[in-house]
């Protein structure tokens, strides 16, 4: 059931983004997949998700770069345990 559920989702969104389109010309029910905007988006995905990495990349690299800063280490205090009665 959540693999019908899965699939009509799909489709609706497919049909939404405009990849899908449904129609009955002549009382045939048919369905278009427009191939050539899948291919558009689906580039311009790719090329948005590149620019998304290298610019993160760019930022650890310069969080890399930049002097490190010296860090005091707190040394924890003694604790007094105090003696168990048995």
């Amino acid at each position: 059931m959540r693999v019908v559920i899965a699939v009509v989702v799909v489709v609706l969104i497919m049909a939404l983004v405009g990849w899908l389109r449904f129609s009955s010309p002549a009382g045939n029910p048919t369905i278009q997949v427009d191939t050539e905007k899948v291919k558009e988006d689906t580039s311009i995905l790719v090329e948005k998700s590149k620019q998304v990495v290298d610019q993160a990349a760019e930022k650890v690299d310069a969080s890399i770069e930049r002097d490190p800063v010296e860090r005091n280490p707190v040394e924890p205090e003694p604790v007094e345990r105090e003696p168990v009665e048995q």
